[in-house]
């Protein structure tokens, strides 16, 4: 049957309609719709793939062959990625949806078309291939079914061209990961959608979002945030969210200069420095202070930095950083995933050794080990490769840290080098590891501050030093040139480059002293040693806080703080790091002279010509007193002061150098008195006396040994601060050390709390304390009236042989018990008003004025030649009132003691302690009466304040106001002085004599003198009383009435 033409014309049309629709036949399509699913296995069934209709052969046919792919295809043109992608064979693509690709664009602002280079409305061509895996036609089973890692085709460094070129070496892709999270499938954290479709090419997945190239190594460590504990050591994705702590990490690679290995250019793809990848086994924080002390991370973190002013120091931190750091880095994406189960080894950056990775099914899933730490957080993608979580780290056999590069850790590389440079470098090199020591360490800016400039290596340095170690001996008054040509413990003062030696020295402590030591032994001695101490350790002093005495941040030595809270222990080193440089213990002077107590001590050095000598003495122990012990000896201090009193002055002396002790003795080698061992440790002292130094539970205390061991608390008794205020004394009379360890170049001092060491060779006699008075005409008075004897010891002399010799023999007997009711003189205690009293005296201006023809008046005196009453005196009757009246301010010491009167013989004969007077002998009490060198007449003194004394005849009434004021005027003392044979009061006013013994002129004179005046008195007072009645009888009548 044939057609009709118009029949064959619709079968033509037909079949040209047919063959024009079976390319669109043949493309094999998918749609696939996710339902809800309720765990893994259930994910592949939403994916359906269409095998029955051919594919097509090249992405790009596929992109072409759909309206829904047609932005990111659009977006591929553009960035001029059709002739690769058609080379492109056994891959898999992730395409976002034209609406994912639209709200990117919105999201950064590219709604406009806009070409920048190889940048299309904010996608590079870097991020368009990171939607390409080169991993093969991954299928949907292998896509839900685990966490994997993918290799993408997008470079680290770019050249995307390679790719297709059969290069010579494999240059790794930036990794991709999918993951299932709940019911969905992930690709860098993108949900995977459920449509499906491949090509002969490989496999395309339609993606809800443009795939983003993560951060790089360098930029995920530095995100501090925690890890995502829900997944069993599985990072959920790539973002920074999910990292943990890693700060230290990327601290050791910056010390290590491998910064570069880290991080990116960007994420543009174009050259960098260092476009390899790398894999980082990150250790955390915690796993790294677990493992290193401070010290240690210090130095490995920043090491290379605080070293860059030292080549040497330098170029050990970084080897040291890179050798720690290369154990934790390796060339290539090491994935865990990729890996597999089993054992393999990666090859370590920096090093020809390998890393061991050893992955595991565990209990609770995969468990991975590198170098047998365990891995945490495994598989974290970043731009320049991949990110491993170490859980704990194992310390390096081969990591050794030296008190060299702990200093360089503590930032005190100033101090570490300026021991290399004076030749000590053995002390922190670590060459010697079994010597114990302690490094008392000021940081660089302690360093800094001190000497005014940074240090480097040169010969300045040693000036500068030299210069601040110069200040503390007390010379910082004078040019650094003047102080080295000047003398100093008899040498030439030290070169710079030795002083800056001796003072690194200074700074290092023989033996090892934790918190706890040093709170029990508080000297430190250190290397430094020389001819100014005898040979002995110069010493630090540490103070520890006693409230908190387990925390090192309590210490100080020698004023400087340390900063750390705990020491830093390297092996047997132990280092404190120091808020400021420690001085040098400073020149005598310049140590007692901070102390306003004992200024007085420092003064009488210089007025007594020995602080030159003193100072210049090496290996010196002294013995400060204060200045209360130097005021309260009265006028025992008023002589040994006076100025132009060459006497005094040798005096003086000796008293100054019985405080200096031959050889230095610290606290700490003072023997314990107990009650099995009464040991002391004796030392002789400049002046040939010994001190005996001991220690009790109440504290430290000086002896004198083989002299008057009590004559200090002897005079400190008799003078205005009496035996109840000398709370330094202890029972047997020995001086209380209040402050111990005063640091000197030469030795060390300590401070007497009260009182003095007054030497067998000090002789204080009573002419001498009148000197100091200035009592010129109680002197010139006691040698007219023939009364100097009373200033000697009437035991020393020869006429009282007989009576000593007597009573020697009668000893005996009264010792069986007879009682000796004689008494004695051992003494005689001087009363002695000033010298204007004395002039303010009638009978003695009279009495100067008959001899030298002329009246000494002082100028503020009223009186006139003839207003004197002795003027009509004889001058027998004038000199006997004067003898009288000297002889009244005189007391006799009086004992029935036959001991006290017995010991007699010169005053240098070696018997001065028995010599001594006893001080109840001595002292003045209240209310207790005196005998006077004037017949039948005695004293009594009155204690009207705290020892403060008045003297009066014995009889006389004594009225005392409430404040302790007498209310007649009476004598008082004003300061008093102690001898050897008695002691000297001075007195505010004069004396009276009683008027029985004729206290005024005599003769008719005097009576017509009395009479006159008592008749004019009479007069005077009748007179006035008739007065006084006329008045008042004349005031009673002035009125009209009149009495009756």
């Amino acid at each position: 049957m044939r057609l009709c033409p118009t029949s064959q014309a619709s079968a033509r049309w037909a079949l040209r309609l047919l063959l024009l629709l079976t390319p669109v036949l043949l493309v094999a399509s998918k749609n696939v719709a996710f339902e809800a699913a309720k765990n893994r296995e259930n994910v592949a069934a939403y994916i359906t793939d269409d095998v029955n209709e051919r594919p097509l052969v090249t992405f790009v046919d596929l992109l072409s062959s759909s309206e829904r792919f047609s932005e990111f295809l659009h977006t591929v043109q553009r960035l001029r990625m059709v002739l690769p992608l058609n080379r492109l064979t056994n891959a898999t693509m992730f395409v976002p949806t034209n609406e994912a690709v639209r709200r990117y664009q919105r999201e950064h602002g590219y709604d406009e078309a806009h070409m920048a280079g190889s940048v299309y409305r904010g996608v590079t061509d870097g991020q368009a291939w990171y939607h390409v895996v080169r991993d093969g036609a991954i299928s949907v089973q292998d896509l839900a079914r685990k966490t994997m890692v993918w290799e993408s085709l997008s470079l680290l460094g770019g050249n995307t061209d390679e790719i297709h070129t059969a290069p010579t070496e494999h240059k790794f892709g930036i990794m991709l990961k999918t993951q299932i999270s709940g019911s969905s499938v992930m690709a860098n954290g993108v949900p995977v959608l459920a449509q499906n479709f491949s090509c002969e090419a490989g496999n395309v997945y339609l993606v809800d979002g443009l795939l983003t190239i993560p951060p790089s190594i360098l930029e995920l460590l530095q995100s501090t945030v925690s890890i995502d504990q829900n997944h069993s050591g599985s990072a959920s994705s790539a973002e920074p969210s999910d990292m943990g702590e890693y700060s230290a990490v990327e601290r050791l690679f910056a010390a290590a200069g491998w910064t570069d290995l880290l991080d990116t250019a960007g994420n543009d793809n174009t050259q960098s420095q260092q476009d390899e990848m790398h894999t980082l086994w990150a250790f955390s924080n915690r796993a790294f202070s677990s493992q290193f002390s401070y010290a240690e991370r210090a130095y490995l973190l920043h090491g290379s930095d605080f070293a860059a002013d030292d080549e040497d120091f330098l170029r050990d931190a970084v080897d040291d950083a890179r050798l720690m750091a290369s154990r934790y880095i390796s060339r290539g994406p090491t994935s865990i995933a990729r890996l597999g189960m089993g054992k393999h080894t990666v090859q370590r950056f920096g090093s020809k050794t390998n890393l061991t990775v050893v992955v595991s099914q565990g209990k609770d899933g995969v468990v991975a080990h590198v170098d047998g730490q365990p891995i945490g957080q495994v598989d974290v993608i970043a731009h320049n490769g991949l990110i491993h979580g170490v859980e704990q780290m194992h310390r390096p056999e081969d990591f050794a840290l030296s008190p060299q590069k702990a200093l360089v850790g503590l930032n005190a590389t100033v101090f570490a080098r300026l021991l290399k440079d004076a030749g000590l470098g053995d002390y922190i090199d670590g060459t010697q590891p079994d010597r114990k020591l302690t490094l008392l360490v000021p940081t660089n800016h302690a360093m800094e501050d001190a000497f005014g400039y940074e240090l480097g290596d040169g010969a300045a340095d040693a000036v500068a030093i030299a210069s601040a170690f110069s200040q503390t001996l007390g010379d910082s008054g004078r040019d650094l040139p003047s102080l080295l040509e000047a003398e100093y413990t008899g040498q030439e003062m030290d070169s710079p480059r030795e002083m800056q030696r001796e003072w690194a020295l200074y700074h290092i402590v023989d033996g090892q002293y934790g918190v706890k030591e040093l709170a029990q032994n508080p000297l430190l001695r250190t290397k430094l040693a020389g001819e100014w101490t005898h040979g002995k350790a110069q010493v630090v002093k540490a103070e520890v806080d006693p409230a908190d005495s387990a925390v090192a941040k309590h210490v100080s030595f020698n004023g400087a703080d340390n900063i750390l809270l705990e020491p830093v222990v390297v092996g047997n080193t132990t280092i404190y790091l120091l808020s400021s440089p420690m001085p040098t213990p400073p020149r005598l002077v310049n140590a007692l002279i901070q102390d306003l107590d004992l200024s007085l001590f420092v003064a009488a050095m210089g007025a007594s010509s020995t602080v030159d000598e003193i100072q210049q003495k090496a290996g010196v122990t002294v013995l400060a007193p204060v200045v209360d012990a130097f005021t309260s000896l009265g006028l025992v201090w008023s002589y040994l002061s006076l100025p132009e009193d060459s006497d005094a002055r040798s005096d003086l002396s000796r008293l100054i150098k019985a405080h200096v002790l031959k050889r230095p003795v610290y606290s700490d080698e003072i023997p314990m008195h107990t009650s099995d061992s009464a040991d002391s440790l004796v030392v002789e002292a400049l002046n040939g006396n010994k001190v005996g130094l001991y220690r009790t539970p109440h504290g430290i205390f000086a002896d004198i040994i083989q002299t008057e061991s009590s004559f200090s608390t002897h005079i400190s008794h008799v003078h205005s601060s009496a035996a109840k205020r000398l709370s330094s004394m202890s029972d047997d009379g020995c001086l209380k050390i209040s402050q111990h360890d005063i640091l000197l170049r030469t030795g060390v001092a300590h401070v007497l709390e009260r009182g003095l060491i007054l030497p067998s060779n000090l002789e204080i006699t009573s002419a001498k304390l009148l000197r100091g008075m200035r009592a010129h005409i109680f002197v010139d008075l006691l040698e007219r009236f023939n009364l100097t004897y009373v200033l000697e010891d009437p035991r020393a002399s020869s006429e009282y042989g007989e009576k000593a010799d007597a009573l020697r023999s009668s000893t005996a007997e009264d010792e069986d018990g007879g009682d000796d009711d004689h008494e004695h003189i051992i003494g005689y205690s001087l009363l002695v008003p000033s010298d204007k009293s004395w002039r303010e005296n009638k009978a003695y201006r009279e009495l100067v004025r008959r001899e030298h023809d002329e009246l000494i008046l002082d100028d503020d005196s009223s009186d006139d030649d003839g207003g004197n009453p002795w003027r009509n005196s004889t001058t027998a009757e004038i000199i006997r009132f004067m003898d009288r009246l000297v002889r009244l301010h005189i007391v006799p010491v009086v004992s029935n003691d036959a001991h006290v009167f017995a010991a007699q013989g010169p005053v240098d004969s070696g018997n001065n302690e028995s010599r001594q007077l006893p001080a109840n002998h001595l002292l003045l009490a209240d209310r207790k009466s005196y005998p006077t060198l004037l017949e039948d007449v005695t004293l009594r003194a009155h204690e009207f304040a705290n020892n403060r004394f008045s003297i009066q005849l014995e009889g006389a009434p004594f009225y005392q106001s409430p404040g302790g004021v007498p209310f007649v005027s009476v004598a008082t003392v004003v300061r008093s002085g102690v001898a050897r044979t008695g002691a000297v009061f001075e007195l505010d006013m004069m004396l009276r004599l009683p008027p029985a013994q004729g206290s005024g002129p005599g003769g008719w004179k005097q009576f017509a003198w009395n009479a006159a005046v008592w008749v004019t008195g009479i007069g005077m007072g009748s007179g006035l009383l008739g007065i006084t009645g006329f008045w008042a009888r004349h005031w009673w009548t002035r009125s009209d009435y009149q009495s009756l």
